[in-house]
């Protein structure tokens, strides 16, 4: 089967995608597991032929399955002015959500995941999901009761 890839436009980001492969987008309004079709698809690739979209493609879809949302690691941004004694530090937490690409459709062009790329990347974003609850940091209010008991 030829490779097929495509450029899609998500969130306002352009994402090069192939089937199987989990991507990072802005955070969508929609649960884990639901399907998302994305028909903003300006560049499909399959095997020699290459379709090229102005502004995208025709009867060109992507359908996303989204794993789980989450938030990146944390930057920090830091402003100074020298001499003037101006000081800011600040830090930033993008929100996104992980999605797999489960299909790439194009005309008669088709490519699905397979069963077991879907599970691994299922269980992946479960196994994530539950280290965080592990390392879950208490809040005020429960160290105030482990202090009080």
């Amino acid at each position: 089967m030829p490779s097929i890839y495509s450029v899609i436009e998500c969130g306002g980001f352009q994402h090069k995608v192939t089937v199987g492969e989990t991507v990072r987008v802005p955070l969508m309004p929609a649960k884990a597991g639901d399907i998302i079709t994305v028909d903003n698809v300006l560049l499909f690739a399959s095997g020699d032929s290459l379709k090229i979209g102005q502004p995208k493609v025709d009867g060109a879809q992507v359908k996303l399955e989204v794993l789980q949302h989450d938030r990146d690691d944390k930057i920090i941004v830091f402003k100074r002015k020298r001499r003037k004694r101006y000081r800011l530090t600040k830090g930033h937490r993008q929100d996104f959500t992980e999605v797999l690409v489960s299909e790439i459709v194009c005309g008669s062009d088709k490519q699905s995941v397979d069963a077991g790329i879907r599970d691994r990347a299922h269980k992946r974003a479960h196994a994530l999901q539950n280290m965080k609850i592990q390392i879950k940091k208490p809040t005020r209010k429960e160290k105030v009761a482990a202090a009080i008991a």
